[in-house]
């Protein structure tokens, strides 16, 4: 068989699946409705002896939903990628991501397979050796279509970890590879709230899921801190410091100190009791430590008035 365009009707049955990344299928029976209604879309690839390649999720919704005995097949020829320099444009055109994602993948194996046969034999002519310094994955990636294996990384990546919404915004063009690989980071909910939102939003949050991941480890933040004397924000959107555990301790202190005065002169600006009726239900309420604390209480805001009057450091 020669790997083309041409799309050739296979029996369900003669299909091996074998052992595949992705173990969540989604809604097959909403996909199954779906080509019943719409036909076949897109037909599914496997190799020459029958292992599939790419549209598992087709081939389960046509073979245990729809029952249908033969189903729409374009047959590629790994050999044959291997071989001719112009089956990369060929690819690159023909496949979608996710395909060409799973082609690279069957790549990769046939490569590998083909390096860890007998050395003291002539390669065949269709399966040139690796170059020296040359990784297999490399060969795979440009072979499939892709620019480069990290291009291949990304999508493997989507099509591993993301959402079917998702990958289907990768081969569709919605989404370029880079931008679907930082979403598939995300829980599966996320990923398709974030795929519903118009472009421009899209756009922003991958933006900022971007420049977040490219932040340093918590660890690295600590150790820049301590280098540079300055709080370093961390992957998690928290910020670093290089103190030690005494120093960090002291400051955390201080920090809840100033948040509780906060809240504490917040809660008196806002309270809509008389003074004098909230003095008379302290006894009620069993507070005798108030009478003593009144007074160094009233004492340390006036101080505190004049402070923000001067402008001056509160220490």
């Amino acid at each position: 068989m020669k790997h083309s365009l041409k799309i050739i009707e296979i029996p369900c049955d003669q299909i091996h699946i074998g052992e595949r990344h992705r173990k969540e299928m989604g809604d097959l029976e909403g996909l199954a409705a779906s080509i019943a209604r719409e036909g076949l879309l897109q037909p599914i690839g496997i190799t020459e002896d029958f292992r599939l390649v790419f549209g598992q999720r087709r081939f389960l919704a046509v073979r245990d939903h729809l029952k249908w005995p033969r189903i729409p097949t374009r047959v590629v020829r790994v050999s044959s990628l291997l071989a001719a320099e112009h089956d990369e444009n060929e690819v690159r055109k023909s496949f979608t991501a996710s395909e060409r994602t799973a082609i690279a993948s069957a790549l990769e194996q046939e490569i590998g397979n083909r390096q860890g046969q007998r050395t003291d034999r002539q390669p065949q002519d269709n399966c040139p050796e690796v170059p020296p310094g040359v990784q297999t994955r490399e060969i795979a990636a440009r072979k499939a279509g892709f620019n480069n294996y990290k291009s291949y990384e990304r999508a493997k990546n989507v099509v591993e970890r993301g959402t079917p919404e998702l990958v289907e915004a990768m081969d569709s063009g919605e989404l370029s590879i880079h931008a679907a690989a930082v979403l598939a980071q995300q829980p599966a909910d996320t990923q398709r709230t974030i795929v519903q939102m118009p472009a421009a939003v899209r756009r922003q949050i991958v933006r900022q899921l971007r420049e977040a991941t490219e932040l340093p480890s918590t660890a690295e933040a600590r150790r820049i801190a301590r280098e540079t004397g300055m709080l370093v924000a961390d992957r998690t959107g928290r910020y670093r410091s290089g103190l030690s555990d005494e120093e960090r301790k002291a400051l955390k202190e201080d920090l809840d100190s100033i948040w509780a005065v906060t809240r504490a002169v917040m809660a008196l600006a806002d309270t809509p009791l008389d003074p004098v009726e909230l003095a008379s239900r302290l006894e009620y309420w069993h507070c005798p430590g108030i009478r003593a604390k009144s007074p160094a209480a009233l004492d340390w805001l006036h101080r505190f008035e004049e402070a923000i009057r001067e402008n001056t450091k509160i220490s």
